[in-house]
């Protein structure tokens, strides 16, 4: 009797009028807290539901791994190479850029071997096609953009002989821009050459770009067709460098006689400018690049410490599938018996197939801004509570339908960031394991109160 008299008494004394101060009070100092461990804390609430949470979906680029890339391999054709993966000690001693340049590294010996004319068109494929520019970080001149571009920016001013951007790029006639697509992932630029002719120059992820070539460069002189052992190579290539956690950018292009191509549809807004899907076919391939984003200190015991907590953590990247898989293995999140599938192949699935496939998907790789949308949605519609990542404006309905969306204070867009319910300041999958924690000492907290404010009522009773 005593103990349901004691019951009652928290339920209509202590429930109405305590408890939303005692938790009021908990997510305050929880959110408080939560800025030193560099969590943004904006909707307050999110706190608390963070502590809920019971898988994660985690971006790569910036959040798993640094963001400081730099290219360390490459292939021109299949024959002109360096860095590969039984390099010299030279070879491994020089991939920190301009201050570790030697005469004889072989990135310098690569690109003095290459012809002047090879080169140049190695160069302004780096060059024209590329969103980045010239600025200043920390009071030193630097490239400012896209870390992939950047990387290859500086690839260019080290190795290929490049002068100043602003420079290079106003020597160049560009006749049409066409922006980075995700659904295809690339871009391209045409500029008109000394010769009157016009020339398509793509860079894109290098699998799938791939497949828009017939022909592939040659260091004697004309392009030879790309046969099928040809590709084999090129292919093998890419797999030598995914697996090394390597991003890989293809290039490719291919020359027209006149702007717009006969037969070729316009843009309906401006009659000089083609449709892409019209040209972007019978391509040249000119190479490939690895780019290395070593993976940022303690992601793998942060992993490790949510895998503990009973969270799972997933990876949702728009690189290759085996890129991803061999980063996923680095940090922990990819295991023996787990799943990894692109997200064409996911989006596809029917709901019964993807109830099946998401209990062991930890990796999604080649993901659109869609595909994590569509994966929150379900595993929001399992019954679970998502936490998830991002940091581009089109990972606004992926971070707006999660139960708690973390964008990034550095690299995030403001689309992204007013999305989102807490902004990871530093960028850093480790932050949101604070997060977590902090969620779960609300709820500690809270409960706490309801042991003491019972105790006290029981002492009140039994003095009366």
């Amino acid at each position: 009797m005593q103990i349901l008299i004691t019951a009652i008494t928290v339920v209509v004394v202590a429930v109405p009028e305590g408890l939303p101060l005692a938790v009021t009070l908990a997510l305050a100092f929880a959110t408080t807290r939560m800025l030193k461990d560099n969590n943004l804390v904006r909707v307050l609430q999110a706190c608390e539901t963070m502590g809920n949470a019971t898988t994660v979906c985690s971006d790569k680029t910036g959040t798993l791994t640094q963001n400081k890339m730099t290219v360390v391999a490459g292939t021109i054709g299949i024959s002109q190479r360096f860095g590969d993966k039984h390099s010299t000690k030279s070879d491994d001693a020089q991939t920190g850029g301009a201050d570790n340049k030697e005469l004889n590294s072989p990135m310098t010996q690569f690109a003095e071997s290459l012809p002047k004319d090879m080169k140049n068109l190695l160069l302004q494929s780096i060059v024209q096609n590329s969103t980045a520019f010239e600025g200043e970080e920390d009071g030193k001149p630097s490239f400012i953009g896209s870390k992939t571009e950047t990387a290859m920016l500086t690839f260019a001013r080290d190795y290929l002989g490049m002068g100043t951007l602003s420079e290079e790029r106003a020597n160049a006639n560009v006749v049409q821009m066409i922006p980075f697509d995700s659904s295809r992932k690339c871009m391209g630029v045409v500029v008109k050459l000394d010769n009157g002719q016009y020339r398509l120059m793509v860079k894109g992820a290098s699998e799938i770009v791939l497949a828009r070539c017939t022909r592939i460069v040659t260091m004697e002189g004309p392009e030879a067709k790309l046969i099928s052992d040809i590709e084999n190579t090129i292919g093998g290539i890419i797999s030598e460098y995914a697996n090394r956690s390597l991003r890989t950018i293809g290039l490719l292009y291919r020359d027209f006689p006149s702007w717009p191509p006969h037969g070729a549809r316009v843009l309906a807004d401006d009659s000089t400018q083609a449709e892409f899907d019209d040209v972007f076919d019978d391509m040249i391939w000119l190479g490939i690049v690895g780019i290395q984003d070593p993976l940022r200190p303690g992601v793998h015991e942060a992993v490790m410490q949510c895998q503990k907590a009973g969270v799972f953590v997933r990876m949702v990247t728009g690189d290759n599938v085996m890129t991803a898989k061999a980063i996923a293995e680095e940090c922990g999140i990819y295991v023996l018996g787990g799943l990894v599938m692109e997200g064409p192949k996911f989006r596809q699935l029917s709901q019964s197939q993807m109830d099946q496939v998401i209990p062991r998907l930890q990796v999604l790789a080649r993901s659109s801004p869609e595909d994590k949308r569509i994966l929150v949605r379900r595993l929001k519609e399992l019954g679970e509570t998502v936490a998830v990542t991002g940091d581009g404006t089109n990972d606004g309905p992926a971070l707006k339908m999660a139960d708690v969306g973390f964008s990034m204070g550095i690299a995030g867009t403001e689309v992204a960031k007013e999305a989102s319910a807490i902004i990871l300041m530093d960028d850093n999958f480790a932050s949101i394991v604070k997060a977590l924690m902090w969620g779960r000492a609300v709820n500690d907290a809270v409960k706490k109160f309801l042991q003491v404010l019972s105790i006290f009522q029981m002492f009140l009773t039994r003095r009366c």
